[in-house]
């Protein structure tokens, strides 16, 4: 995600130059330090899951997965409700042919500054994320193998 950040704030750069071809490149570069975590999503899930197995006993998979969808959709509405309210306030009207100063100032915002601070925030985040350590050590101290499989008790 470190990518995916210098690519956001190297996008920021070409945008504010004017230059289109660059904002894409480096769009793209972004897109590749993304990928990665879009990836390893789903697994960072099963630890979390698997690390409230270790300390609390409980399955909590089924849940884990589906807020996960959830959040995802709800985000996806909320975001475009976001933009389409903040476009609005700003005096952005589609059938302008040239927008005001303060619906391009917005568009600045919303393209170029925002994306930009979601990477950062996140990449702080993932930094700090240690779930697969923390399972390792539980398991290391109640003397389960690494690649052991923990399974509840059919009691």
């Amino acid at each position: 995600y470190m990518v995916a950040t210098v690519g956001r704030l190297l996008v920021a750069v070409a945008g504010y130059m004017g230059n289109i071809p660059l904002m894409l490149a480096f769009t793209a570069l972004a897109a590749l330090g993304q990928g990665p975590w879009q990836g390893d999503m789903n697994a960072v899930i099963a630890s979390c899951s698997e690390y409230s197995w270790l300390t609390k006993h409980k399955h909590v998979d089924g849940i884990m997965y589906s807020c996960t969808s959830l959040g995802v959709k709800i985000g996806g509405g909320l975001g475009t409700a976001i933009v389409g309210l903040l476009l609005d306030f700003s005096g952005f009207k589609g059938t302008l042919t040239v927008q005001p100063d303060s619906a391009i100032n917005m568009l600045h915002i919303m393209y170029l500054i925002v994306p930009f601070a979601l990477d950062l925030i996140i990449t702080l985040i993932l930094s700090k994320m240690n779930v697969e350590k923390a399972n390792a050590e539980i398991k290391e101290k109640l003397g389960i193998s690494e690649n052991e499989v923990v399974m509840e008790s059919q009691n």
